[in-house]
């Protein structure tokens, strides 16, 4: 009797292992599905692809994680970054980005990518590195940029952003590296930027920055190892 006890019970742990093994399996493939219509959404909004390297490669007869340009974590098999840097693209980016919540790494740069940055990237608390430089990207720089509590590097030189650096990004808990060297940014420059302790870098040149710089700004940046302001309109530089 207690051996068909012991082989009852063995029947119905195997049984629910496989319906978690499924549920998890299903739950993957509707998660990887979201990743892959983002970047399909993307892909839509793409004017022009010189190389076709999106037209080619980006497929849903694939799985999104072998797409050119995609990596997928080994754990949970989501997109974990996007490294599309130098392929002469033409476009905008679309709020379907919001929806790559596994996120870390987003390049982008040497691109000729347009308009604003959609808000919808602010969910994306993962953040490590983001680097949208050398593209023609508008407007004021996103204040949500400083709530990225992740966020390690951030690149936007060489654009058109204008009007102020926002005040948010002084925010920023993990920032080491803040280039946005090459814009049109005017106005002061928040004293709150140089009170971020974990920054190393901070490259601003070439904009039309104005006022005053704070005369402790370097005080409490232990950790800044280069400071690059020229070519603004700051008084005391």
């Amino acid at each position: 009797m207690s051996s068909m006890n012991s082989w009852f019970v063995f029947v119905v742990v195997l049984l629910l292992l496989c319906s978690i093994t499924k549920a998890f399996s299903a739950t993957t493939l509707v998660d990887l599905t979201t990743d892959q219509n983002a970047l399909l959404a993307f892909k839509n909004t793409i004017t022009s692809d010189r190389n076709s390297a999106l037209a080619k490669n980006w497929s849903s007869n694939m799985s999104v994680c072998n797409w050119i340009g995609v990596s997928c974590g080994v754990k949970h098999q989501r997109v974990m970054a996007l490294n599309i840097s130098r392929f002469a693209l033409l476009g905008t980016l679309p709020p379907h980005l919001g929806n790559l919540t596994f996120l870390r790494y987003l390049d982008i740069s040497f691109n000729t990518f347009t308009g604003l940055i959609p808000y919808e990237l602010s969910t994306l608390y993962r953040l490590k590195e983001i680097d949208m430089s050398v593209n023609s990207f508008t407007g004021k720089i996103p204040p949500w940029f400083g709530a990225l509590p992740q966020l390690e590097y951030l690149s936007l030189d060489k654009n058109t952003f204008s009007r102020t650096i926002p005040e948010e990004i002084g925010n920023s808990s993990s920032l080491q590296i803040l280039i946005l060297s090459y814009n049109q940014l005017t106005g002061p420059i928040s004293h709150g930027l140089f009170n971020v302790s974990s920054i190393r870098e901070i490259r601003i040149r070439d904009n039309r920055l104005s006022g005053m710089l704070p005369s402790d700004m370097c005080n409490n940046l232990p950790n800044l190892t280069r400071l690059s302001l020229l070519y603004n309109l700051l008084c005391n530089l």
